[in-house]
């Protein structure tokens, strides 16, 4: 039977409103999804850090910073743990970030990395200035990690420290360290150290080990009685106990230097890498890495120099006189 004109006109307007109503819906839908695709792409980072310390903090900021300027404007979500200085916390943190969700780790701290790396052998693992990712053997080599974990080094040979040191006047002949022997970090670094000094004639090195935060005031009261500096490695434990070190070298009239960092009122100078800056490129780094770089194959970032930041007051006080290669610190 044929359908009335009348009929056959509503019945074809209905069918283009239902057309019309599906293609409406097809696009809601596709907006939903793009939209939910951009919640998706916000990366989730997990930041260990080994200790509450200044440069430590200076230097995960400046990571945070870094990465979220080179991901913008895709989102990047930071939850940071501290493990402060403890072991235990340490591991406990390691396995919690190992089932968490994730999308990739940074680490600041030696051992906190190679606790992680343990747990995490998957997810990319950003190791913040680290000291010796391959003597750790959390890394093959530096140019080509061939494992998860891939980031920076902060490691300056002491070898370009010490020139800067013996040119201050007066040049001090008896130099003394503090260091931690379970953060290999800083075993290899005083390694390194010994091998310095024995190049340098009239210099020498007294050593003293620490097994706690609670040892470092004696450890720092006995070396300040022989020495006429002290030099602090990248040791995150002494780093904590910065004040008794501070106390016992101002006591003695020593020269108290460190190798990273603003250095604190009673620490003549911080001769080594910019922290902050190492943090940036770091931060850089990630976000290659979360846009899809391969840390296996993504080389560890370096200083780029040897720097100097001096305390002006303690200068004065010890009555030094800086390099020119101090810059603003003459």
């Amino acid at each position: 039977m044929r359908l009335p004109r009348t009929l056959y006109l509503a019945l074809a307007g209905l069918l283009l409103l239902a057309l019309a109503a599906g293609c409406g819906s097809s696009s809601s839908s596709s907006t939903s999804s793009s939209s939910a695709s951009t919640d998706e792409s916000a990366v989730k980072v997990g930041i260990l850090q080994i200790a509450d310390v200044e440069v430590l903090d200076q230097t995960v900021a400046a990571f945070e910073a870094g990465m979220e300027k080179s991901l913008a404007p895709r989102e990047v979500e930071f939850e940071l743990k501290d493990a402060q200085e403890e072991t235990s916390l340490i591991a406990a943190i390691s396995r919690e970030f190992a089932t968490s969700d994730d999308d990739m780790f940074a680490v600041i701290g030696t051992p906190a990395v190679i606790a992680l790396a343990k747990e995490e052998t998957e997810r990319p693992i950003i190791a913040i200035a680290m000291g010796d990712p391959v003597g750790s053997k959390v890394a093959d080599s530096l140019a080509e990690p061939g494992t998860n974990v891939t980031g920076s080094i902060d490691f300056v040979d002491p070898s370009e420290i010490l020139p800067e040191i013996e040119a201050v006047t007066p040049a001090p002949k008896k130099l003394a360290t503090i260091y931690d022997p379970s953060n290999e970090n800083s075993v290899v670094w005083v390694k390194a150290l010994k091998e310095a000094v024995a190049e340098t004639p009239g210099l020498s090195l007294e050593e003293a080990t620490i097994g706690s935060t609670e040892d470092i005031s004696a450890a720092a009261r006995s070396v300040a009685a022989s020495a006429e500096a002290i030099l602090i490695g990248p040791d995150a434990k002494v780093y904590t106990g910065m004040p008794a070190v501070i106390a016992a070298a101002e006591a003695e009239g020593n020269q108290l230097y460190v190798v990273g960092g603003e250095p604190a009122e009673g620490v003549l100078a911080a001769i080594g890498p910019n922290y902050p800056t190492l943090g940036t490129h770091t931060g850089e780094l990630a976000a290659e890495v979360a846009e899809g770089a391969d840390p296996a194959t993504t080389a560890f970032v370096k200083p780029e120099s040897v720097e100097w930041a001096v305390d002006q007051p303690t200068v004065k006080k010890l009555g030094i006189e800086l390099p020119t290669s101090a810059g603003a610190g003459e």
